[in-house]
């Protein structure tokens, strides 16, 4: 018996936890055909010459493979079906595991199967099937592959493998024909092109485009063909061994495609290997620097590396040379993050062109809307900010500020601003459903500074992961000790509703940072902790999150700006002091203050320690009327081990 055991060097993204998106030779699915060895006593010793000799009667050979999303997720019972010989004479079905991994072995007659052929076909129920082919000789090695599943649904955020078929097929098609000079390659090119292009069938044009492809090795048009198809059908290794021979064909070439490499950019980034996407259009725009396909992808990725400026510019050069929606709608998103609010909202007229808004995809309607907003930020006149007040004016305003050691420069602030940011980045990553108990006062003052009306209520107070916004979505709720859902009243005694303080800290995570401006204003004691103190504002034309403040004659949309206390040992904010931004008189609202407290909470059988809020208070100037109310937060618990215990009848909301 021989055992083969296979090694891959681990890349620097590997070891940062992406391993499924590295070594596309090797680290997702590894379907391995290893031969275990000659049966009924055949020997497999070496000849003269060296090589193996095949055995005499049998071999039995080790099938182990593994299904994934293209995220690079395992799929667990995936039905795999493989089938043996080039007419199927042998079928076998097996099942992955929850690890996306099936294996089996089977005994082949030498004698009818001198080489292991054999297709692997995946499926699942909501998924697009994949399928793989194994095709080896006895003395060959392995060399492992992977099947990828897709969703029916493709990303809105990425070119869609059907929008890259239906631009490159054509022209491949016509310049291939023109070039394929014997009749048997020039039909089944023709078949296979029919198959993928026009019906959209992936799995019937691969033998078709292979057979072509071995009468002319040296086309490219249909090499990046039969590669697309294979992406289309799940088989992504040995896509990307053809589009390599293809691009190397093609840059020994005296007339150079850019089809090659606009694929392969397109196939790294579906893989999540941005720099690589990148590098790929660069080289597809080298061999035709008009090409708007490549072009719009290159501004795409530029988008993804957060290089606005340069995606602007490669998506102007786009759209200048014919692309469409898509790069129009790149192009508004590049220019809100660079703050040009008024060229967005001209590139979003020419999108919309006359449409109504409900009639827009929904990943428009979203872009419209931001579009809105942020020209409405830019219409409300702002106070002078805490960013250029001077320390005198700051302390008077705010006299929290009382003992501050006064910075003489802004050394401080980026080392600062980038811990802080890990911190509150590791928070939402991290972030476990919890219960806690929440006492709420609410009241409403007079002119005097007493209150005239009040209320207090108490409730459990969940907050959960929210699935649908990875990374920065927090969703609240409460129920009442009768474990019933519940929601904070008080509106029809004049008094006001007040939520959303566990996110607050997301104007410091690194996402968010260019939607605010950040000064180092020196260092403080607060509670016995050296502090760092730092005042942000927030930027109408890149603000990534803003408040909305709601009355019963509609709403508005409100900057704020404020102050943070950060713990120089941990980076943790320990207070948070905001404060409006820009006063809108159209609906009486002149002031809104919010102070939160937050304190680290260890949870019993907990793995991580947050740092939530523990005391609040949220004061509004409205209508000349002032409300105040206080939140307090006690007895955490994470939801989903001390709480389903002690509270059985406590429900998740739907």
């Amino acid at each position: 018996m021989i055992l083969v055991i296979l090694d891959f060097a681990e890349s620097e993204d590997c070891r940062m936890g992406r391993y499924w998106r590295c070594c596309l030779l090797g680290m997702i699915l590894i379907l391995s055909a290893l031969p275990l060895g000659a049966q009924n006593g055949a020997s497999s010793d070496a000849g003269a010459n060296g090589a193996v000799q095949p055995p005499l009667d049998s071999i039995t050979w080790r099938i182990v493979g593994r299904v994934l999303t293209t995220r690079g997720e395992p799929l667990d019972d995936v039905a795999v079906q493989m089938e043996i010989g080039a007419k199927a004479e042998i079928r076998q079905s097996m099942t992955t595991n929850l690890q996306g991994e099936f294996q089996t072995e089977i005994k082949l007659d030498y004698a009818r199967f001198p080489r292991l052929h054999a297709t692997f076909v995946a499926s699942k129920t909501g998924f697009v099937g994949g399928q793989e082919i194994v095709d080896l000789g006895y003395n060959e090695k392995s060399s492992p592959v992977y099947i990828v599943l897709r969703e029916p649904k493709e990303n809105p955020d990425q070119l869609s493998i059907t929008t890259l078929i239906r631009s490159v097929g054509p022209h491949l098609r016509g310049d291939a024909g023109a070039n394929i000079t014997e009749e048997p390659a020039r039909q089944e090119f023709a078949r296979g092109c029919e198959e993928l292009i026009d019906r959209n069938n992936a799995v019937a044009a691969i033998p078709l485009l292979k057979n072509s492809l071995g009468h002319t090795p040296n086309c490219v048009e249909c090499r990046v063909l039969l590669s697309l198809a294979l992406i289309t059908a799940g088989s992504w290794s040995s896509a990307d061994q053809q589009l390599d021979q293809a691009l190397k064909t093609n840059d020994a070439s005296s007339t150079r495609r850019a089809e090659p490499a606009l694929v392969m950019g397109a196939l790294r980034s579906w893989q999540g290997h941005i720099n690589q996407a990148a590098g790929s259009y660069v080289h597809a725009l080298e061999a035709d620097p008009q090409n708007m396909l490549a072009l719009q992808e290159l501004g795409r990725t530029l988008i993804a590396q957060k290089n606005w400026e340069s995606a602007d510019q490669y998506l102007e050069k786009a759209l200048r040379a014919g692309a469409g929606d898509d790069a129009r709608l790149l192009r508004v998103r590049a220019l809100l993050e660079l703050g040009d609010v008024n060229e967005a909202a001209r590139e979003m007229d020419r999108y919309t062109a006359g449409r109504e808004v409900k009639e827009l995809p929904p990943a428009a309607r979203a872009l419209f809307s931001d579009v809105q907003v942020r020209q409405a930020l830019l219409s409300h006149d702002q106070v002078k900010s805490v960013i250029v007040q001077s320390p005198e004016e700051l302390i008077k305003a705010l006299p929290g500020l009382q003992g501050l050691e006064v910075a003489t420069d802004q050394s401080m602030l980026e080392q600062v601003l980038q811990k802080t940011g890990e911190n509150v980045d590791a928070f939402f990553k991290n972030f476990q459903n919890t219960v806690s108990l929440e006492k709420v006062h609410q009241e409403r003052l007079g002119k005097d500074g007493k209150a005239k009306v009040s209320r207090d209520q108490e409730f459990h107070y969940l907050l959960l992961a929210d699935a649908e916004r990875p990374g920065l979505g927090i969703e609240e709720h409460r129920s009442t000790a009768e474990e019933q859902e519940s929601e904070l009243t008080g509106l029809h005694q004049g008094l006001m509703l007040t939520s959303g303080f566990a996110s607050a800290s997301s104007v410091f995570h690194p996402l968010n940072r260019s939607g605010a401006e950040f000064r180092y204003l020196g260092k403080q004691i607060l509670d016995n902790h050296e502090t760092h103190v730092v005042a942000f504002a927030q930027k109408p034309q890149t603000a990534k999150m803003v408040t909305r403040f709601v009355t019963d004659g509609g709403s508005a949309l409100i900057l704020t700006q404020g102050v943070a206390w950060i713990d120089s040992n941990s980076f943790h904010i320990l207070r948070l002091h905001t404060a409006l931004l820009n006063p809108l008189p159209n609906i009486r609202l002149q002031k809104q203050t919010t102070e939160i407290q937050f304190q680290q909470v260890a949870f019993s059988g907990g793995t991580t320690n947050l740092w939530l809020p523990q005391e609040v208070e949220v004061t509004v100037d409205w209508k000349g009327r002032v409300l105040r109310n206080q939140h307090r937060y006690s007895d955490f618990k994470l939801f989903n081990v001390e709480a389903k215990e002690e509270r059985k009848a406590l429900q998740l909301p739907k």
